[in-house]
């Protein structure tokens, strides 16, 4: 069925998809990134003062140990350090046991003094009061008073940093913003040059310009495979069209001939009166030149339905041996008649899967063909044999007719080819040059082999390798298919090779 033209919408394309997505992974990496280095510095900003702020509560409680119970002594210490921690921005807070300010230093806060200690019980806490920041220390002697001692500072300059490295981070966000989607579009564009090169070729694509290959860069990566595969696809078709062209003009080739033929008889018998001889001699002609056309026609979709691989092969349990046996009892009588001598030589069954009647037809051609070109005085050897390692059964047609030249033994196969200027026979008959190529045809769809030996002027030998019937007991049941259209049987003839 044709298919409608594609409608490209810009923004439904493969390159500015893979911008969008790269864009949009790239910012929330981007985003989340910044959260985490914003967060990570704040962390670790708040961590140093808490340690700068824990060194300070020590150095106090040491000074209140060591001058305690002169409390005045302790205030004048603690003040004289809170003196020199002044340009930090420190301030110091001595408190009873229940909480009850005894000293605080002049940069310590009203909203720090006036802020609940909480749970004194604890050892120590530390504490965020609007921009103020605190470690308490529960300091504990036996006999003497307890106390507790705060040290805190300003956070304002912590904040200041924390503000200075966010507007740092957006910045460089907004840079990530803008340039992300133009690299992502760099990016794309790189990557989907070679879809873009693959796509024009493929437009370009006619059955007019089959030679026509994707470019392939040698990069190895999946768009190279693919453009290896796409292109041994389209070796293939383009043999696929190139046989079926040359079977196309060979057909009408061989049909030409006959036809015209016809056409002549009857142009000539039509052209005056004739006697009634006369026109019985060209009816006979014509019938002649008819039922060769027949012959043809029929081999011709014979080989359609052997090659069509998409039709089910009528599978089954079939005994090689006897369907030999029974080739060569048909063929007989024409070979006394002929003067020649047939022999068969295939002792026991030799089970394979296939279909009966085409490999009777394969029997007969071979024979057939062996027969038609074995001069009076010959002999044609059938051989069957099994080869166990190889789980096959090899079948074997020899004769001792006039042979195939060197030259043309690799061309035997194939359709419409003819070696007639070195293989006369005594009929003189008209070979279409299908039978050996359905032979192979229907061997190939029996998953087997055939092939060819021969000496000129010495004989000729046809080798066929079919693979072995598996035990019954293993063997699965063939599917069903319909029965094959009938054949005239002039079909089961050989043509002679090419």
């Amino acid at each position: 069925m044709p298919w409608p033209p594609l409608d490209r919408v810009p923004w439904a394309t493969l390159r500015l998809r893979l911008t969008a997505w790269n864009t949009l992974v790239v910012l929330l990496m981007t985003v989340a990134s910044l959260f985490a280095a914003h967060f990570a510095a704040r962390a670790t900003l708040y961590d140093d003062a808490d340690a700068e702020l824990r060194a300070a509560v020590q150095e106090v409680v040491l000074a209140l140990r060591d001058l305690s119970p002169d409390i005045d002594a302790v205030v004048a210490e603690i003040g004289r350090k809170a003196t020199s921690h002044e340009r930090r921005g420190w301030f110091v807070q001595l408190l009873e046991e229940r909480g009850a300010t005894l000293w605080k230093s002049d940069l310590c806060p009203t909203e720090v003094a006036d802020f609940p200690p909480g749970n004194l019980d604890r050892d120590e806490n530390v504490v965020q009061v609007g921009p103020y920041r605190y470690v308490r220390l529960r300091v504990v002697r036996p006999g003497q008073p307890t106390y507790h001692v705060r040290v805190g500072t300003y956070t304002t300059g912590l904040d200041a940093s924390l503000a200075s490295l966010l507007r740092v981070l957006v910045g460089v966000g907004a840079v990530l913003c803008l340039s992300t989607p133009l690299a992502g579009w760099w990016l794309a564009r790189r990557a989907t040059q070679p879809v873009a090169a693959m796509l024009q070729t493929a437009e370009r694509l006619k059955p007019s310009r089959l030679a026509d290959r994707l470019p392939v860069r040698g990069s190895g990566d999946e768009l190279d495979t693919l453009a290896v595969t796409i292109n041994r696809l389209l070796d293939q078709v383009a043999a696929h069209v190139s046989r079926q062209q040359q079977f196309v003009a060979d057909a009408a080739h061989e049909l030409r001939g006959p036809l015209a033929a016809v056409r002549s008889a009857i142009e000539v018998a039509i052209s005056h009166d004739r006697t009634a001889e006369s026109y019985r001699d060209t009816m006979t002609e014509v019938l002649d030149e008819t039922c060769g056309l027949s012959k043809l026609a029929n081999d011709l979709l014979t080989l359609t339905e052997t090659s069509d691989e998409s039709r089910p092969l009528a599978a089954g349990r079939v005994d090689l041996a006897a369907i030999a046996r029974q080739s060569v009892a048909m063929f007989s009588a024409t070979c006394e008649e002929r003067g020649l001598v047939i022999d068969i030589d295939a002792p026991e069954p030799t089970p394979v899967l296939g279909d009966a009647t085409q490999l009777r037809q394969v029997l007969g051609n071979l024979i057939d063909n062996a027969i038609r070109f074995t001069p009076s005085g010959g002999r044609v050897d059938v051989r069957l044999r099994t080869d166990a390692p190889a789980a096959a059964a090899v079948l074997t047609v020899t004769d001792t007719g006039i042979g195939i030249a060197a030259a043309h033994l690799g061309h035997v196969f194939d359709r419409f080819y003819k070696v007639d200027s070195s293989r006369k026979h005594d009929e003189g008959g008209r070979s279409g040059g299908l039978g050996l190529s359905i032979c192979r045809a229907i061997i190939e769809r029996h998953r087997g082999t055939i092939a060819v030996s021969s000496t000129h002027g010495a004989g000729t030998t046809m080798t066929i390798r079919l693979p072995s019937a598996p035990p019954p007991q293993t063997a699965h049941a063939p599917k069903p298919a319909s029965a094959p259209r009938a054949r005239d049987e002039q079909s089961k003839g050989v043509e002679q090779p090419g």
